[in-house]
C-alpha cells in the first residue's frame, strides 16, 4: 500500500441533528494540538441551531433539511473532505488529547483504525461498560468501532464506494467488515481513546438497550432486522 506522509491531512466528519446543546463542546475537542486537520458537520433534518454553530465553528457545515439518514450524512462530508485521512465521529463522541496523531500516524491507505473507548459520564457502570467492550475487542472477539470512531484512509473508503446508505445502525461494522473483504487491515489502536455519551442507555436503560441489540442481532441472522432498525433510528 502506498505509504502517506507522517503527518496527513486529517478530515474530522461529524453527522448531527438536534445537537445544538453539545456541538461546540464536541468540535473544540477535536481541535486538538494537530496540524493539518479540518473539521466538517453535516446536520441534517434539525430544527435547533446545530447548523449556526457549526456553520462558525467548523471548517465545513452541510445543511439538509430532510432527514438523510446518519450514512448518507457521512457520504456526504466525505465527499467535501480534502484529508488523506478520513474520521468519522458520532456527534457525542470526541477523541481525547493527543489521539488524532496516534490514529493518523497508525492509518495508511490499506488500514482501517478503531481506538478504545472511554464514557464521558461518571459513574460505575459506564466504566464497566467500556472495560468488557475494550476487553471483548483486545481479545479479537469483533472487528468493529467501539465508542462511535472509526478512521481510514481515504482511497480505501471510496473504493468500497464508503457507507452503505440503506443501513440505519451498524453502519460502522457493515464499512469494516467490506473494507477487510477487500483486503484492508483492521487496527485496534490501544494508545488511542475516544470519549462517548451512554446518553441513549442511560435514557433507556442498560437492560432495555442490552435486550434491544440482543434482539436486533437475532432477527438480523433472518433478514428482519429492519423493524427494530426503524424504531431505534426514530428514537
Amino acid at each position: 500500500a502506498r505509504k502517506l506522509r507522517r503527518f496527513p491531512k486529517v478530515s474530522v466528519i461529524i453527522p448531527a441533528r438536534n445537537e445544538e446543546k453539545i456541538i461546540e463542546s464536541t468540535i473544540s475537542k477535536y481541535r486538538q494540538n494537530y496540524n493539518p486537520l479540518e473539521i466538517i458537520v453535516v446536520v441534517n433534518n434539525s430544527s435547533d441551531a446545530t447548523y449556526m454553530l457549526s456553520k462558525t465553528l467548523a471548517n465545513k457545515a452541510l445543511n439538509f433539511s430532510g432527514r438523510i439518514g446518519v450514512s448518507r450524512a457521512r457520504n456526504e462530508g466525505a465527499k467535501v473532505a480534502t484529508g488523506n485521512i478520513l474520521i468519522f465521529s458520532d456527534a457525542d463522541t470526541y477523541l481525547a488529547e493527543g489521539a488524532i496523531g496516534k490514529l493518523a500516524v497508525a492509518t495508511d491507505e490499506n488500514t482501517v483504525s478503531v481506538p478504545l473507548g472511554r464514557p464521558q459520564e461518571r459513574g460505575l457502570r459506564g466504566k464497566l461498560f467500556f472495560f468488557y467492550k475494550n476487553l471483548g475487542h483486545r481479545l479479537g472477539f469483533y472487528k468493529s468501532a467501539i465508542s462511535g470512531v472509526i478512521v481510514c484512509g481515504r482511497e480505501a473508503f471510496f473504493k468500497v464506494k464508503g457507507f452503505n446508505e440503506a443501513k440505519k445502525i451498524a453502519e460502522y461494522s457493515d464499512l469494516i467488515k467490506r473494507l477487510v473483504q477487500h483486503g484492508v487491515t483492521y487496527k485496534l489502536i490501544t494508545s488511542a481513546y475516544a470519549v462517548t455519551s451512554l446518553r441513549r442507555f442511560i435514557k433507556n436503560g442498560y437492560i432495555k438497550e442490552y435486550v434491544f441489540w440482543i434482539k436486533w442481532r437475532i432477527l438480523s441472522l433472518f433478514g428482519r432486522g429492519s423493524a427494530l432498525e426503524d424504531e431505534y433510528f426514530n428514537n
